[in-house]
């Protein structure tokens, strides 16, 4: 009787002994980092993402963060739709269209491209062909991307010259090509963004028109797939908060920055540009820091807020030139949540 209760307390003490070990291992094991996969493209807005992974602020914000490239805007989101990438940034006009199609949410504001988003011509077109612009530019050539910021700022100038779309021949190319066909003959305007319109200008391209002289805002454009941002809002804040710390970095250190994306542009793009060319990126791109944007994202009285007045100045174009049937409610798509749990005070 006596052995069989000692046999019995060595059992117990033996499966005490198991499950100790099993907590002690479980408690040991380190914790698995989330992945948070980022998408951009050759632009500046990429920036804030790469000096985050540089800088390893992803370690301190308890996130791991991979990096997807797209050549422009369209292609991503539909890659986003596929469920290629979580989060990113893009131009407005993908990211109206992806918010009209499939609600993907804008979240924050990532510059201000308004200047470099542009309108470029040979050095000799205001000497040659191109001295009333009214007059001469009907028939031309306008080598384009479509649906994007740069589209958005070639209608712009039309209007304000009294044109419209169809008075010009629109030939849509990513804007790798457009640099190239350009330079090789092609065309009678050139519509680029930044970085391509610098390697215009150093070929000697001169400025048409772009965006602000046209009278319109081009903001760039943040976002999070619908997907990822309903089922991890967290993760979600958790890259907004490694981005607009990257933000804050290009607004207080704009040389050091310049260098972080000429090595981006060198590295993953193929583009060289000097580190004084980088440095008109600063110069010509406003940026927002988290309390001016929750600011541009406040609605007030029941009126838009300015984000959502950019973007309905932007779906009002679009339905001018027939490409959606109406503007959608800036609501449906354009939501200051995610800035706004980024500032709030974090739990200790």
């Amino acid at each position: 009787m006596k052995s069989k209760r000692v046999l019995k307390l060595g059992i117990l003490l033996l499966v005490g002994i198991t499950v100790l070990a099993l907590a002690s291992v479980v408690a040991s094991k380190p914790k698995e980092v989330p992945l948070v996969r980022a998408s951009h493209q050759p632009c500046m807005h990429a920036l804030p993402t790469i000096l985050a992974t540089n800088f390893d602020w992803w370690k301190d914000i308890g996130i791991k963060v991979s990096f997807h490239y797209f050549v422009s805007g369209m292609p991503q989101v539909e890659a986003g739709q596929a469920g290629e990438w979580d989060v990113g940034a893009m131009g407005t006009v993908p990211a109206l269209f992806a918010g009209i199609k499939y609600k993907q949410p804008l979240i924050a504001i990532s510059n201000d491209e308004s200047v470099t988003n542009n309108l470029m011509v040979r050095p000799d077109a205001f000497t040659t062909w191109l001295k009333d612009p009214k007059k001469d530019l009907k028939g031309k050539t306008i080598l384009c991307s479509t649906i994007s910021t740069g589209h958005y700022a070639v209608v712009a100038y039309l209007k304000k010259l009294g044109l419209k779309e169809d008075d010009v021949k629109i030939v849509h190319m990513e804007q790798s090509a457009i640099l190239s066909a350009f330079l090789s003959g092609q065309g009678d305007v050139a519509q680029t963004w930044a970085p391509f319109n610098y390697l215009m200008e150093e070929k000697g391209m001169k400025v048409l028109s772009h965006g602000k002289d046209a009278g319109v805002v081009i903001p760039g454009a943040v976002v999070a797939t619908k997907k990822f941002a309903d089922q991890k809002p967290d993760l979600v804040v958790k890259w907004l908060e490694g981005y607009m710390r990257g933000i804050d970095f290009m607004i207080d250190n704009p040389r050091e920055s310049a260098k972080h994306l000429g090595k981006y542009y060198r590295e993953k793009c193929g583009i060289n540009l000097s580190d004084e060319v980088c440095l008109k990126e600063f110069e010509l791109r406003p940026l927002f820091r988290t309390k001016q944007q929750i600011k541009m994202f406040e609605r007030k009285g029941g009126k838009m807020s300015t984000v959502d007045t950019w973007m309905d100045d932007l779906a009002a174009y679009f339905v001018n030139v027939k490409k959606i049937e109406k503007k959608p409610d800036p609501k449906s798509y354009i939501t200051d949540k995610y800035i706004k749990m980024l500032a709030q005070p974090k739990k200790k």
